[in-house]
């Protein structure tokens, strides 16, 4: 006989777990009613009195107040009964990672390559401009200390050389100016030399008669031209003896010609001679 024979029905597991779930809940529910119901009515405290059988002579004595009773602090409350936790649903199975496509991978890894090679690039070349603004920076370092040092010893040079050539300058302002006053002394010299050969001629000459008092002066300028012929004769001071003045200017003519130098610029100075002549005996 099969399964199905006999008026035999099989049995159905999920219906039974939700009749029995259904009578769980109405039992709890009802628990719950009855105990929030006798938490709820509290009891009435009882009353208390005396009783007398007697009633109390003489004074009436007052009877003490009786003291309040105290209420009994409330139950506190049953804690409420957890509803069920739901079972937590199951995880869902995590999905299998997809094998990488060997071509995508070659790729991304070609790539990488690249990017690493661009990358060691960029760092050689800016490695290299580095080590280029360092040479470059030396380089003019040095040029500038080169330079430094020429500008340096160039004017070392200047210096030493206008020392030198200022050296050279006193030295022979000194020598030419040693000289001007050596060839003036030499000038002068024979200046005064020629100067007193003409007075000694002319005093040679003079006739001064016996009369003129010793130390009579007379002052007098004579032009000479070259060769020393006498030009001019004129009394610059007069002695005040008018004797002595002509004998004084006869004697002037008398030593033509006067002894004069050859040389023109020596001469020039005798052009216009003036000479003092004092009487002596």
């Amino acid at each position: 006989m099969g399964p199905m024979e006999g008026g035999e029905r099989p049995r159905q597991p999920g219906k039974i777990r939700s009749i029995l779930l259904a009578v769980a809940v109405h039992v709890a529910f009802f628990a719950l009613i009855v105990f929030g119901v006798s938490w709820q009515s509290r009891p009435t405290p009882p009353v208390q009195a005396e009783l007398w059988d007697k009633l109390p002579t003489g004074k009436t004595t007052v009877a003490p107040k009786p003291e309040p009773v105290k209420p009994e602090p409330p139950k506190p409350e049953p804690p409420k009964p957890e509803p069920p936790k739901p079972e937590p649903p199951k995880p869902e199975p995590k999905p299998e990672p997809a094998k990488p496509d060997p071509a995508i991978a070659e790729k991304l890894e070609r790539e990488k390559i690249a990017r690493e090679q661009k990358e060691l690039e960029r760092k050689e070349r800016e490695l290299k401009e580095q080590e280029k603004k360092e040479r470059e920076k030396k380089e003019r370092e040095k040029k500038e200390q080169e330079k430094k040092a020429r500008e340096a010893k160039a004017a070392a040079l200047a210096k030493a050389k206008a020392e030198a050539e200022a050296k050279e300058k006193a030295e022979n302002e000194a020598r030419i100016k040693e000289a001007a006053d050596a060839a003036l002394q030499a000038r002068m010299s024979e200046i005064g030399r020629y100067t007193n050969r003409i007075r000694d001629k002319i005093r040679g000459k003079a006739n001064v008669p016996e009369t003129v008092r010793v130390g009579t002066e007379v002052q007098v300028r004579i032009t000479i031209l070259p060769g020393g012929d006498v030009l001019d004769i004129v009394i610059v001071k007069s002695s005040g003896n008018g004797v002595y003045d002509t004998a004084i200017e006869r004697a002037i003519r008398s030593a033509q010609p006067l002894p004069v130098p050859s040389d023109p610029e020596l001469f020039s100075q005798f052009r216009s001679l003036n000479l003092n002549f004092q009487h002596e005996r």
